[in-house]
């Protein structure tokens, strides 16, 4: 988003103004350690709504009063305040396109009327930026579930600010790349929000996501029953064939004929109106019982003597595991042999010595017999063991078969009962018509939810919002294609960097799902942020990244709802350290150098601080350029004078806080005014 800061600063307590003046591009706030330059990040993302108020203590503190923020967006002025010590719960928000002067800004200007709570403050300021979506939630469960840390819900202005600010301690940062990233529910909030911000996506796209949801759970749920009907089907049918059998058992006819029970399950409302009609009579002339009851006895024989053949077959397995279980515990007492003594026997009766050796290679053979049979017991275990189990298994199965048989016999031997307790074989075949009747309307409840669940509408349903969403927004597309953008403009400008050379050319990779960065070398290997070696390799990587993210939000021109401001807070440190330039006269690189004992890198390091800036605004004048949009690049630093070829340093430079009493606040000032 086109914008920039006008004015940044603060009221004292004595109503006096101390500001700084910026301009889009480039601006340089430059000067001796300790004279307020980092504190201009600070008063930034205070008056963006931060919950702390983390402005260094100090001369700053102890006399501020308010801090104030002008920026320049949509043809007005946006002015935020915050206040040092009252009301920090609460912001200043102001819409102004009549603020023409620095000399407004007094106390008065700030009236209570214009002070916000501090969440309805972060809520309007993400609305007049752009944030129009109040609930970013996909997953309708989550949607639904009370427990506010789990819920995304709206957008927060304040996961812009990660993209803006890139502080001191994170600049040469090789752990962290992103502001406020420490915090593992932040960093996933600005991740997610990242599409928000680049106008890829609106409210009715969460909408459409929460009902894809939705469908797609309800579609997952309806298969899961329409999956368990079928399962519970093939136990019916075997339910079914049963009593269609028993009931030609007992009453000597077929109730439904030359039809298959999985047919009939099926189709149970054709059934239901068949079997309305029909009358229950019996045939007792019919043996189809007394045929059933001899098939089934006769089953009932085989499968016992099937059952006998096996039961024979694992006792002799289970004996010869049991022989050689004692086999091996024998043998286990015996050492193996490694050789065998040989020596001359000698005579009983003459006591002649007796030389011949005629016996030796029948002994190795029997020490090699012995070896091979000890190593060979556990071995001999282990064959028998499939075959025990497979006995085993076919003895399950086959008394699985005996109870079907033995309850079918029983069935049939249960019809003859009841006739003997005066119950007729209509009234019997009226009994088991009535369960297959149960069984058909089980089928046709089922059959029929699941055709009113209407999978295949639900799946339509769902390929339609697939395709909205796609064509509408294609988010991952979007994504891949800023991704790709941020790596050509990311290493286009690290070309011209002072990479170290085992990292060029340099070849930065961001990832866009993880928000992670590496150096990707010719042989395909990625080396991380991490893992890049040194401070200058750090600070280049976090320079280009930044710039190019800004980059890709400025080629967005209006889609995008960030303003096109960044900070960097002390770049030239990894070279000249910022904590020790106290000189009050001028920037003297050579001096900070002899602190460090790295006086023969000093023209060498200076003219990579040079090279930088260069960089820096070249970049921001060919992004003006290409996007009509000049990115504004605030830079606070101690380095001075740079003899740049982009244009003239001082022309960049809206403050030199060098002098003893200059600053943010004029020390000087506030003493005269006491």
């Amino acid at each position: 988003m086109k914008s920039y800061i006008r004015y940044l600063g603060l009221l004292d307590n004595t109503r006096n103004c101390h500001y700084v003046d910026f301009k889009p591009g480039v601006n340089i706030i430059t000067g001796r350690s300790s004279t307020g330059k980092s504190a201009i990040i600070e008063i930034f993302d205070y008056c963006f709504g931060n919950g702390e108020n983390t402005i260094p203590d100090g001369v700053i503190t102890e006399n501020a009063n308010l801090y104030f923020v002008v920026i320049s967006i949509k043809d007005t002025n946006l002015i935020l305040a915050r206040k040092q010590s009252e009301k920090v719960n609460y912001a200043f928000y102001r819409i102004d396109p009549n603020l023409y002067s620095i000399d407004q800004l007094i106390p008065e200007y700030f009236s209570d009327d214009y002070f916000l709570q501090i969440q309805t403050f972060k809520e309007e300021l993400g609305r007049y930026l752009g944030i129009d979506i109040s609930d970013m939630e996909e997953d309708v469960d989550v949607k639904n579930y009370v427990n506010k840390y789990v819920k995304k819900g709206r957008p927060s202005v304040r996961n812009m600010v990660p993209f803006m600010l890139q502080h001191q301690n994170l600049m040469t940062n090789k752990h962290s790349l992103f502001y406020r990233f420490d915090a593992k529910e932040k960093r996933e909030k600005t991740i997610d929000e990242f599409k928000i911000f680049c106008g890829f996506v609106d409210q009715n796209y969460f909408l459409l996501k929460q009902r894809l949801n939705e469908l797609e759970l309800q579609h997952e749920k309806e298969i899961r029953k329409a999956n368990h009907y079928e399962e519970d089907k093939k136990l019916r049918v075997a339910e079914l064939e049963e009593l269609l059998n028993e009931y030609g058992i007992t009453t000597g006819k077929n109730l439904i004929e030359n039809v298959f029970p999985q047919q009939i399950l099926n189709s149970p409302q054709q059934y239901l109106d068949e079997l309305n009609q029909y009358s229950i009579s019996t045939n007792e002339e019919s043996d189809k019982f007394k045929e059933e009851y001899n098939r089934l006895t006769t089953e009932k024989n085989q499968l016992i003597s099937e059952k006998r053949s096996v039961s024979l077959k694992l006792e002799q397995i289970k004996s010869s595991i049991d022989y050689v279980k004692k086999y091996a515990e024998t043998i286990d007492n015996i050492k193996p042999v490694s050789e065998a003594i040989i020596d001359n026997s000698q005579c009983p009766f003459c006591r002649q010595l007796n030389g011949h050796t005629n016996h030796i290679n029948k002994l190795k053979d029997a020490i090699n017999w012995l070896n091979s049979e000890l190593i060979k017991a556990p071995s001999m275990i282990d064959s028998f063991a499939p075959e025990k189990q497979e006995c085993e298994k076919q003895i399950r199965e086959i008394n699985d078969k005996l109870k079907i048989v033995n309850n079918k016999i029983n069935a049939i031997l249960k019809i003859n009962k009841q006739l003997e307790e005066n119950k007729s074989l209509e009234e019997q075949g009226l009994k088991i018509k009535l369960s297959i009747e149960n069984l058909l309307e089980w089928s046709l409840k089922w059959k029929n939810n699941i055709l009113d669940a209407d999978i295949d509408g639900l799946k339509n349903q769902i390929n339609d919002i697939r395709k909205t969403l796609f064509s509408q927004y294609n988010v991952e597309g979007k994504l891949k294609e800023a991704e790709t953008f941020i790596n050509n403009s990311m290493n286009e400008i690290g070309r011209n960097l002072d990479f170290e050379e085992s990292y060029q050319p340099i070849n930065l990779h961001f990832n866009i799902e993880t928000f992670e960065l590496y150096h990707q070398k010719s042989d395909g290997k990625q080396t991380y942020l991490r893992s890049m070696g040194s401070g200058a390799n750090w600070l280049y990587s976090h320079i280009c990244l930044f710039l190019g993210i800004q980059q890709y939000f400025c080629s967005l021109t209006d889609k995008c709802i960030v303003p096109s401001i960044l900070f960097f807070d002390q770049p030239s440190q990894v070279y000249f350290p910022a904590a020790v330039d106290i000189d009050k006269e001028s920037f003297k690189p050579k001096e900070l150098k002899k602190l460090k004992d790295e006086l023969p890198k000093v023209d060498a390091d200076l003219q990579s601080v040079t090279k930088l800036f260069d960089e820096i605004a070249k970049f921001a004048a060919n992004t003006n350029n290409e996007y009509g949009i000049e990115p504004q690049i605030i830079i606070s630093d101690h380095a001075d004078n740079l003899n740049m070829t982009i244009g003239n340093f001082n022309d960049f430079v809206r403050r030199r806080w060098r002098k003893e009493n200059e600053g943010l606040i004029d020390v000087s000032f506030i003493d005269n005014t006491d």
